[in-house]
């Protein structure tokens, strides 16, 4: 009767641990990647003489993006916050790409113009968010927290000719 039980639990654990490889790990699947640690960024706005408009570290954000209707905003730079409070970009040339998520496409869009330098346009009156991301090779290495976004009348920027 006991031998009826012991092969197919050893058994089970055969298939458990033959199926448990480090690929299988989503965590580690890319382990020995380098990677860009990042626990925070800040946007500096071009028109504003390069002041930081928006921070977002640590989870909070401080700061939105303002843009008129119909109108472009000056050159968004983007720096990230690396552990030890230094600000860098990753290099493009090891596989890194500024990415983005928008809440509502319909009411903002992203326009970019330089590998870590992008223009937010005003499409429609309202708000949304973005989400600025490190990509890697296609995955994240860092998502921002939302930031907000908000197109009126009288916002700033410049006419749009996209």
């Amino acid at each position: 009767m006991l031998k009826k039980h012991i092969f197919p639990g050893i058994f089970c654990l055969a298939l458990v641990a033959s199926g448990c490889g480090d690929d299988d790990n989503p965590v580690d699947a890319h382990q020995g990647e380098e990677h860009a640690s990042a626990i925070g960024l800040i946007i500096r706005d071009g028109g504003n003489g390069g002041a930081e408009s928006v921070r977002n570290e640590s989870g909070q954000v401080s700061g939105d993006i303002p843009v008129g209707l119909g109108k472009e905003t000056a050159i968004l730079t983007v720096r990230f916050i690396a552990e030890d409070g230094d600000l860098f970009v990753p290099h493009t040339e090891d596989g890194f790409s500024l990415g983005w998520e928008i809440g509502d496409e319909s009411i903002a869009t992203v326009d970019q113009h330089g590998d870590y330098e992008i223009h937010i346009v005003g499409l429609k009156n309202g708000k949304t968010t973005i989400r600025l991301k490190i990509m890697h090779e296609g995955h994240a290495d860092f998502v921002s927290s939302e930031i907000e976004i908000n197109v009126s009348e009288d916002g700033p920027g410049t006419v749009f000719e996209g």
